[in-house]
């Protein structure tokens, strides 16, 4: 048996490390000139800059797990925050409840009423925990309204909170307006993100550790720079991938791309597959990486926030060294990433390098005036950043994956939009592919 991996994202990767455990041959094929996908690393000036993710969590089973076989070490990292208010940054801390308490009342980082909204809506979500599982998408179907978080915060807690911490917090997981984003994968995300307590975790020399440990070990069976342009089906089976160079005959394909790639590679998929694939959405946005001779957050914070009544094109920025020191060079200081997201990223990607890093760090001057003259800084560009799974999307996806193996014969789609999206939910997409056809091929998955 033969399979074509399309794609050495972390679903494609994981995908192509599962079929190695279990001795089956197969190609990685990747458009780009390197691997990686939306968890590439790239190294600058001594740095290692996450080009994609940025962390873990403790939920993050499937990954986790990897870690362990792979050899990645793990560590924990700061949940420590700062939230634009009245003028200033307001530092919030998951690991000190008490202080987080402290700041908001006596910041008033919350209105009274948005207050009380906040409370509730920390009270409903624990209803639902068991439900908002990033490992499990299955537990949050009957939550799947169409309907959108922003819609469902409104209706349920009002205005207040969706302009307050639950909505800059969607904003800055998502790198979109809470109105996109579906109802059951924002609340998944608020109550793993914002109010379970759980620790934030990195590979020791960030996300990209990971990724280099993946592509190590199968990195003689990657095939880069190789556009696929369709994904090749007779009588009802797939047997093989055309690219640029030619045809490429397999047993089964898995395609590990985004859903709107997938759709192009499969032109002729059944109707009801297609249809649940265009639901997918995804957020775009436009990154800049500094490197800076101090620390630029306050008080050791990992990241700030930026509410949008803020009016700012940044979503929020980063210090990838308060993250982990490792990812950092010998030279002291801070490695900044700062995120555009939206039609404000899309605007802003349109324009030079040159243009995008005066225009971002000029943005970050205006809420950190102590921001130095950067010694480095690289501009990335992401058309589909994070999958954002609007209402009804998780059922329709749920229920594609569920029926193709019996349409398409050696057909598997991976990626973090047929799970719950994260890099935990790509990683367990690409390891479910190989099994689904395995089975389907009656070859052993243990």
């Amino acid at each position: 048996m033969r399979v074509v991996v399309v794609g050495a994202g972390a679903a494609g990767l994981s995908a192509a490390y599962a079929l190695r455990k279990r001795g089956v041959d197969f190609l990685v094929l990747e458009a780009a000139d390197h691997p990686g996908g939306r968890i590439a690393v790239e190294e600058v000036e001594g740095c290692r800059i996450d080009t994609g993710a940025q962390v873990f969590t403790e939920g993050y089973s499937a990954a986790l797990g990897l870690c362990r076989e792979l050899g990645v070490p793990v560590r924990a990292c700061s949940r420590r925050a700062g939230i634009w208010s009245h003028g200033g940054f307001r530092v919030v801390d998951q690991r000190d409840a008490w202080r987080t308490v402290r700041t908001v009342l006596a910041c008033k980082l919350l209105p009274p009423k948005a207050l009380w909204q906040f409370v509730r809506f920390g009270l409903r979500l624990r209803r639902h925990a068991t439900a908002l599982s990033l490992a499990d998408p299955s537990r949050a179907l009957a939550l799947d309204a169409e309907a959108s978080i922003a819609d469902w915060i409104r209706t349920h807690f009002g205005p207040e909170s969706l302009e307050g911490l639950p909505g800059t917090s969607i904003r800055v997981l998502t790198l979109a307006e809470p109105e996109a984003v579906g109802v059951a994968y924002g609340m998944a995300l608020l109550w793993r993100f914002v109010f379970e307590p759980v620790e934030f975790l990195t590979p020791e020399r960030g996300v990209g550790q990971f990724t280099q440990a993946l592509v190590d070990a199968v990195d003689d069976r990657i095939r880069v720079s190789t556009m696929v342009e369709r994904v090749v089906i007779r009588n009802g089976a797939v047997v093989g991938v055309r690219t640029g160079d030619g045809f490429v005959a397999a047993d089964a394909v898995v395609c590990a791309t985004t859903a709107s790639e997938a759709r192009r590679l499969l032109p002729h998929l059944p109707r009801d597959i297609d249809r649940a694939l265009g639901l997918v959405t995804y957020s775009s946005t436009c990154r800049v990486v500094f490197g800076a001779d101090r620390p630029v957050l306050p008080d050791q914070c990992y990241f700030a926030a930026l509410p949008r009544r803020e009016g700012s094109f940044l979503v929020d920025y980063s210090d990838a060294a308060v993250k982990s020191p490792q990812v950092a060079s010998a030279r002291p200081g801070g490695v900044i990433h700062a995120e555009a997201a939206g039609d404000r990223a899309a605007s802003l990607s349109a324009l030079s390098d040159a243009d995008i890093r005066q225009r971002f760090l000029a943005e970050i001057r205006r809420y950190s005036p102590d921001m130095p003259e950067p010694w480095f800084a690289r501009v990335y560009r992401w058309k589909e950043a994070v999958c954002l799974m609007p209402g009804g999307s998780l059922t329709a996806i749920g229920r594609a994956r569920r029926g193709l193996p019996k349409q398409v014969r050696g057909l598997a789609l991976a990626g973090d939009y047929t799970h719950m999206p994260s890099v935990n939910g790509a990683v367990a997409s690409g390891i479910a592919a190989v099994e689904d056809l395995l089975t389907a091929k009656g070859h052993a998955t243990t």
